[in-house]
């Protein structure tokens, strides 16, 4: 098997056009020493990696906003004529976070400043939504299997994968889809990416390479009307963005027989070590855009690229499936009529209602679509299969065999560009 994955994300923080949000929050009061509160004060926050800035100003209500902060850590700064200046630093925000910081501000002048580290990231106090964290430390420490960033998600509480081994690869997606959270069935789940659905029939779509992961949250209890794809829970990924400073890993797995030891009940039993050979490598980098003398995006402008591929060879024997026949491939079903009436096709675009609200079609004649009727596009598709190499059985299954080993090819590229508009956008 060939496979190739591209995924283009461009992001505006103006700009936010999924329903899922994966940017953070800080909120909160400010109030004065007596608990009154303070209307006009100026709230900042300053993003330690981009030194990107969000401002707010406080409601009559003395509550503020900072909206649309991308997952990282932030230096909170509160001002107020005739009062000391605020400053805290070291505000962790997480994917979908809603941090609630409320300040009390003293007197004095604004020379003057008040300076608090945090030691931890703030609790979530605005919201009844309940989920785990997966940060990207995690991902980059904790063994991965098959370099798959999805599969940690049972670290969280509540969480079961019920996948009892094979592969986990980022094509294998059913592997990473199947998980009970909270006694849901496994397929009502919702995933997402930078909060753009990532979900095909249940699974996940798109799995990226673990060094662009910055975290994902499995939201456990999704009382927000935000959600409301599946009956379960959410998985929200949030890939890395650029910072001012260059970053970048590579990595290279092998799993080769040659190096790895027999299974203890394999040489029991006196059978030879599985001959599965596996090439996993990546490399991702980000950093500001930068062109000489043209443009010095510092601030404002940032890229980040990962790429992964992936070569392995499974010794699991002949494979046989089936494959349409050229005649099918045109269109040419009758064939199929010899076998039974429930192979008869029926022409869509002929539904008419009847007496007693039912719904009737017309059969295709022959069981044969005809060629103006067929998907240029599909039609082309369709020449992909390869044709088939065996009688197969009478029904036309099993039409197409090939001898192991089976092989796999997987490309997968993604890269994203952010920047920032200015302090209001």
């Amino acid at each position: 098997m060939k496979g190739f994955s591209l995924v283009l994300l461009f992001c505006l923080p103006a700009l936010n056009l999924a329903a899922q949000e994966t940017r953070g929050q800080i909120l909160g009061r400010v109030v004065d020493q007596s608990s009154a509160v303070v209307v006009g004060v100026t709230v900042q926050a300053i993003n330690t990696a981009t030194n990107v800035r969000t401002t707010a100003v406080t409601n009559e209500s003395g509550d503020y906003v900072l909206p649309f902060l991308v997952p990282g850590t932030y230096n909170v700064t509160v001002e107020m004529a005739g009062f000391k200046k605020f400053i805290q630093e070291g505000i962790g925000v997480q994917v979908n976070d809603k941090a609630t910081l409320n300040v009390t501000l003293e007197v004095g002048q604004t020379t003057e400043s008040v300076r608090v580290v945090s030691d931890a990231p703030l609790v979530d106090t605005s919201s009844a939504s309940m989920g785990q964290v997966v940060d990207h430390r995690r991902i980059l420490e904790l063994p991965l299997k098959d370099g798959n960033p999805i599969m940690l998600s049972s670290l969280a509480p509540g969480v079961l994968n019920l996948t009892t081994g094979g592969w986990t690869r980022p094509f294998d997606v059913g592997s990473p889809s199947s998980i009970a959270i909270n006694g849901t069935r496994t397929g009502n789940n919702e995933f997402t990416m930078d909060g753009a659905p990532n979900i095909q029939r249940g699974s996940v779509a798109y799995v990226p390479p673990p060094g662009v992961v910055e975290e994902f949250k499995i939201q456990t209890a999704t009382f927000d009307a935000s959600y409301g794809f599946t009956p379960g829970a959410a998985i929200n990924v949030s890939l890395k963005g650029g910072t001012n400073l260059l970053h970048g890993q590579a990595y290279h797995f092998l799993q080769n027989p040659k190096l790895n030891a027999n299974k203890f009940f394999s040489n029991k039993a006196g059978l030879p070590k599985a001959v599965i050979r596996q090439n996993r490598w990546g490399a991702s980098a980000s950093g500001p855009i930068y062109v000489p003398k043209l443009y010095n995006g510092r601030d404002r402008s940032f890229w980040m690229y990962g790429y992964e591929g992936i070569h392995d060879a499974d010794p699991r024997g002949t494979l046989t499936t089936s494959v349409p026949t050229a005649a099918q491939k045109n269109g040419d079903l009758s064939g199929l009529l010899a076998l039974g009436s429930q192979y008869q096709i029926y022409d869509p675009a002929t539904i008419r209602s009847e007496a007693g609200g039912r719904f009737r079609r017309d059969p295709l004649a022959g069981n044969i679509i005809p060629a103006s009727r067929i998907n240029p596009t599909a039609r082309k598709l369709a020449d992909l299969w390869d044709p088939p190499n065996q009688p197969g059985t009478r029904d036309g299954r099993d039409n197409w065999t090939t001898p192991g080993p089976e092989s796999d090819k997987y490309f997968n590229h993604v890269f994203r560009i952010d920047h920032n508009l200015g302090e209001k956008h």
